[in-house]
């Protein structure tokens, strides 16, 4: 496994760690399953856009194929950035008020999922029957939602040339591991609350550019 592909599942995983986050503080379980079902989602969805970047690639010239994906990941990182950066900060930068603030991971596509909407604003609301556990039905919503990025990442990684059957189970390991710290560090909130939330938002945007980068020289 190369180290692209580790920077490519961290940066695919980092919503999932903020979700655990968010459950953990409020002492609602993920069981096994519903973690196995959520996870599963990103790996379908980043196969599904690895094979269409690489199906793509097939007819554009070899340079051209590159700059779009190139192209691709960058806007989608720096896009993130900015998006972490122009939020207002209310003089709370805290992981507490991060967790807590009503936020969307990913706009594009899912307004017609309904409930998943909500499920990323806010997402103590994907425990949809307020039972305190995230059932099945809950898991799979949460897992579309959470696997909306894995798709324009993976297509843009895809068309820069970088094609590995690793990537996929890569983005499901990293997301079932992140969803679990997640948690469990939710759970253990005091030790965590002084963590800037900015510098969680900003995360991902960064790792995707770092990633434009490295493909940039390859």
């Amino acid at each position: 496994m190369t180290f692209s592909v580790v920077l490519l599942a961290i940066s695919l995983s980092l919503d999932a760690f903020g979700v655990g986050l968010s459950y953990g503080v409020r002492k609602i379980k993920i069981p096994i399953l519903s973690k196995i079902i959520i996870c599963f989602f990103s790996i379908f969805y980043a196969g599904i856009a690895l094979i269409g970047g690489k199906y793509l690639a097939s007819f554009l010239p070899q340079n051209i194929s590159k700059i779009i994906g190139i192209t691709i990941l960058f806007g989608m990182g720096t896009l993130i950035i900015i998006q972490a950066l122009i939020k207002k900060d209310n003089r709370q930068n805290s992981l507490c008020s991060y967790i807590n603030e009503e936020k969307t991971l990913a706009k594009i596509a899912i307004k017609s999922l309904g409930i998943t909407v909500k499920v990323i604003k806010n997402p103590i609301e994907g425990d949809i029957d307020k039972s305190g556990k995230i059932e099945f039905i809950e898991s799979v919503l949460l897992g579309l939602a959470l696997s909306v990025d894995a798709i324009g990442v993976t297509l843009g990684v895809s068309l820069t040339g970088f094609y590995s059957v690793f990537i996929p189970f890569a983005a499901g390991i990293f997301q079932f591991a992140f969803l679990y710290a997640g948690t469990y560090l939710g759970e253990k909130f005091t030790l965590i609350e002084k963590v800037n939330k900015k510098a969680m938002a900003v995360m991902p945007g960064l790792l995707l550019i770092a990633l434009a980068f490295i493909n940039c020289f390859n």
